[in-house]
Order: C-alpha cells, then structure tokens, then sequence
C-alpha cells in the first residue's frame, strides 16, 4: 500500500467497493431504486443497538415502493429491528435501528476507521477505510472471507488529488451523475468548455448550435432543464 504524505508511515488510507454484497438491506434498497443512498452509522455506547440514518432522491423510490419493498426485511441478515422512513417532497429519509451490523463490527474488530457518510449506489458500497497498515490488512482478509474475495476491491489513496476526486465523487449530487440525461449532460459540458457561462460569455446559443448539430431551441431547451435539474437538488438540502 502507498500513503498520503502527511499521515505516519503506518497510517493508510483506502478506497474500498464492496459490490452488490446480498447481505445489506441497503444495498438491496439502492439496486432497487438503481439510486445512491447515503448513510451514517452509529454504535449507541453500552448497547448493542447500531442507528442507521439514510438518504435519497424521492423520485427514486416513493413510498409506495418502500412499502411494497418491506419484504427485504424478514429476508435480509442485516438485523434491522424497525425503520421508518419520512420524505419532504424531495429527499426520503429513513432511520432505523439493528442490533448487528456485520460491516461496522469488522471495521471495529480491526481498529479501522470508517468516512462517513458512506453511500450505496446501485447495490455497491462505496466508502474510505482510514487504520494502521497491519490493522487495514487483517480487516481486508475479514472483507474478503465474509462478502467474496470477488466482490471486494480496494485502492491506496496516494495522493491528495485522488482523495479529493474520492470525496468529491462521493459527495456530489445525485441529480449530476444519474438524473441529467445523456443529451443534456452533453449540451451543458459544450457550452461550459465553449464559455457559454463566462461573464461575458465567449459563445451564444449560435455558436453551440452550429457545434452540436443541434437547432438554437434545442440546445436551449436542453441547458435550462439541465440547469433546473441542478439548482433543485442544490436547494433540497438548502434551508
């Protein structure tokens, strides 16, 4: 394993996939939404009680989904006891408590830190793991006899570069890698590269119609839904 320079040189940082692992509710929840779920853990002290709070787009499962979907429980291994779950219109939380959690017990076990939040997209669990190089490794062997060596895969954070496309990857909005269509995805990048967005700007919607191919009503079309898209999930988490 290689390191970040500025942790001791027993100290790593990984980048961890853990994908489709059958055992997690979650990770079921999110293949089924084909959405990206983020949670936060906690072990209540002096208990054996683990509080699981999660996230996601509403328009990603509604709650007749949830309900119609209740069925992982008795069928699941994750130990979750109860959940309930509550949506603003925009965002669908869901709080729950389990009595094991096989994931947070390993990475307890071998001394290893988990980043939070954590997130689950489309049934793969994506996180960072922070421990001594000995400890990291001993929990890679737990991972591996407990999910499938085949479905655990895990990197070396050698660079701050590669940390911050990590946590930006983790942390930015669903909406900008699964709800912009391929077409807008593609307008929007031309016009951000071509300086359509500069003060002043350095292209107009002549100029992007002429490079796509594309008529000046459809490219227009295509930014402002694009655009919509985006200012949306900024403000669902805006007061």
């Amino acid at each position: 394993m290689s390191r970040i320079s500025l942790l001791p040189k027993d100290v790593d940082m990984v980048y961890v996939e853990i994908r489709k692992p059958s055992r997690s509710f979650f990770g079921k929840l999110s293949e089924y939404g084909m959405t990206k779920i983020s949670l936060e853990v906690i072990k209540v002290c002096e208990t054996p009680i683990y509080l699981v709070f999660a996230h996601f787009p509403t328009s990603d499962l509604s709650n007749r989904h949830l309900r119609e979907y209740r069925h992982i429980l008795s069928r699941s291994s994750g130990h979750i006891k109860k959940f309930r779950w509550w949506n603003d219109g925009k965002v669908t939380y869901i709080l729950a408590y389990k009595t094991r959690c096989d994931f947070m017990r390993m990475a307890e076990e071998n001394r290893v830190s988990i980043l939070s939040p954590y997130v689950f997209e489309r049934g793969v669990r994506k996180y960072v793991a922070v421990g001594r190089r000995e400890n990291l490794l001993k929990y890679f062997e737990d991972l591996r006899r407990h999910y499938g060596a085949e479905l655990v895969s895990y990197t070396s954070i050698s660079d701050s570069c590669y940390l911050s496309s990590v946590l930006v990857g983790r942390s930015i909005p669903t909406v900008v890698t699964n709800k912009l269509t391929s077409n807008e995805l593609n307008v929007l990048r031309s016009a951000y590269n071509a300086g359509y967005f500069e003060c002043p700007r350095k292209a107009d919607l002549n100029d992007l119609s002429k490079s796509l191919g594309l008529s000046k009503v459809t490219v227009d079309i295509h930014i402002r839904k694009a655009v919509k898209k985006i200012v949306d999930e900024m403000f669902k988490f805006l007061p």
